[in-house]
């Protein structure tokens, strides 16, 4: 029995003892438990300033915390241990025996607390299926919301309960289901009424005063028989006019509201008193009676697609340039504004009935009032050298602008109306002391007066909207073609009849002004 039971031994040790010879070029003979991967692992999360309690079945020798800031452990009884969250981190715990074996591996991630702050968010945003994870003492916003406010209340609830500040962030990565495509539906339509009226008065004369004769240079003419009269090639004396002192009056009275006489009506009346054939005095005076009504018409209808929060620019216009320096060589460096109709959205999605949008609506023309005119200048630098500056001239803006936030659901309008200007402009040009005359007094002045009226309207409808297939989209060159040069040369065509996909036109399928084209 004994000799059996030596031999069962040797064989024993022999087993064992072969694998390790077998693997000792690779084994460094040690055992490493890497975190996490040992048979009593556990991973664990410990919120910020609270504990757990941990039960063993062994009772416990020793514990181990490798970073006692993060969490630590108090051993209540052999069997068990308390562990409390210190601070936001990881770390991990192992626990051993009397004999050395490990009997536990704690994983403990120190967080924020979630349980009470999901119940929170689930009670005052049921419909959001959010996940909240904490991260290092931040805080991560995870699942789907129907609109962007449910999203927004989410995220404020969680700040307002975690305090988020410099130490703790709120990531929101919450998905929308809500569409986030907006196209905007502009309609700008301004009109301008101008009215301009003149009536002006100028009056000349030339006068002359005195009897006395004086002996003037005359030529002699001889008839020569034929009954025309032709020039002797002699001349005398012979007495002059009966008058030795004249003088000319008048009045000129302009326009200097409108700058110029618009045209219209006008005359001239006047008369004329001869000695002879010699012009003794005159007295003429010219009337202009005038009015202008006119009427401008602005439309512009563009539309534009925007992404949700993004911003998105329209300009229907052009760009003119500003001089905004010059070098010692008289070279102008110029920018260019833009002018014209401009609109400029940006778009929130709420939810699927709501949209805020921050619009910006302008049109701007170019004007001469208000201008700027630069003179040419020489200047010599401090070195001697002399350069010249030319002067230019610069257009004003004559601007009409509306911004305002507004709140619509997809496919409603609001308008932005009652941007109206109006403008009366009036002077009287006059004569001192001629106007105050009874009646006549009227003879004697000019007036030029001016109305205007504008007024903008804009009309906004935001859409939410969806990528469409290429194939369903459609220009107006779809369909057109030439005309032959036979078309072109005996019926004055210019293009073929053309609508969708090249169909024939006819008269009863014609509407305007969308849909087919004929020219």
């Amino acid at each position: 029995m004994g000799k059996r039971s030596y031999i069962s031994g040797i064989a024993a040790l022999t087993l064992a003892i072969a694998p390790s010879a077998v693997a000792a070029p690779e084994s460094i003979g040690a055992n490493i438990t890497y975190p996490g991967e040992s048979n009593y692992s556990e991973r664990v999360t410990l919120g910020l300033n609270k504990s757990m309690i941990v039960e063993l079945d062994k009772p416990a020798a020793d514990v181990v915390i490798t970073n006692p800031e993060i969490a630590d452990a108090v051993v209540q009884t052999a069997k068990r241990i308390i562990f409390r969250g210190v601070n936001f981190g990881q770390t991990n715990a192992f626990v051993f025996d009397r004999a050395g074996n490990q009997i536990l591996n704690l994983e403990i991630g120190v967080e924020m607390d979630m349980a009470s702050l999901e119940q929170l968010v689930a009670r005052h945003v049921p419909d959001a299926r959010v996940r909240i994870e904490g991260v290092n003492g931040s805080v991560v916003l995870t699942g789907t919301a129907d609109s962007l406010s449910a999203s927004n209340a989410v995220e404020r609830l969680v700040s307002a309960y975690v305090r988020a500040g410099d130490e703790t962030q709120v990531i929101n990565m919450i998905n929308i289901s809500a569409k986030d495509q907006v196209m905007l539906e502009v309609r700008i339509v301004e009109m301008q009424r101008n009215a301009v009226k003149q009536l002006g008065i100028n009056l000349t004369g030339s006068p002359g005063f005195g009897d006395l004769s004086r002996l003037v240079e005359r030529q002699l003419f001889t008839d020569n028989g034929s009954g025309t009269v032709v020039d002797s090639g002699t001349t005398t004396l012979a007495p002059g006019l009966p008058y030795s002192l004249n003088a000319d009056i008048g009045s000129s009275l302009s326009f200097p509201v409108q700058g110029q006489s618009l045209g219209g009506f006008g005359g001239t009346i006047g008369y004329q008193n001869y000695v002879g054939s010699d012009l003794q005095s005159s007295i003429g005076a010219e009337i202009n009676a005038l009015e202008r009504v006119g009427i401008v018409r602005t439309l512009a209808e563009p539309n534009i697609v925007a992404m949700s929060g993004e911003s998105a620019k329209f300009l229907a216009g052009g760009e003119f340039p500003v001089p905004v320096g010059q070098d010692n060589n008289g070279r102008i460096t110029v920018e260019f504004k833009p002018y014209g109709v401009g609109l400029g959205f940006t778009p929130v999605v709420l939810s699927e009935g709501r949209i805020s949008l921050k619009v910006s609506t302008e049109v701007s023309e170019l004007t001469s009032e208000g201008a700027f005119q630069g003179t040419s200048s020489t200047t010599t630098d401090a070195d001697g050298n002399v350069y010249t500056v030319e002067g230019a001239t610069l257009p004003a803006l004559s601007v009409r602008r509306a911004e305002s936030t507004i709140e619509l659901p997809s496919g409603g309008s609001m308008m932005m109306a009652g941007l109206i200007q109006t403008r009366s402009r009036q002077t009287l040009d006059q004569v001192p002391g001629l106007k105050k005359l009874p009646i006549l007094g009227a003879l004697f002045q000019s007036r030029d007066f001016i109305q205007s009226e504008t007024e903008l309207v804009v009309i906004v409808t935001p859409y939410l909207v969806d990528p469409t297939s290429k194939n369903q989209l459609r220009t107006p060159a779809d369909g057109f073609a030439n005309s032959s040069d036979a078309k072109t040369i005996f019926f004055g065509k210019l293009n073929e009849q053309y609508g969708k996909n090249g169909a024939k036109v006819d008269a009863e399928s014609y509407r305007a002004p969308v849909g087919f084209i004929e020219e």
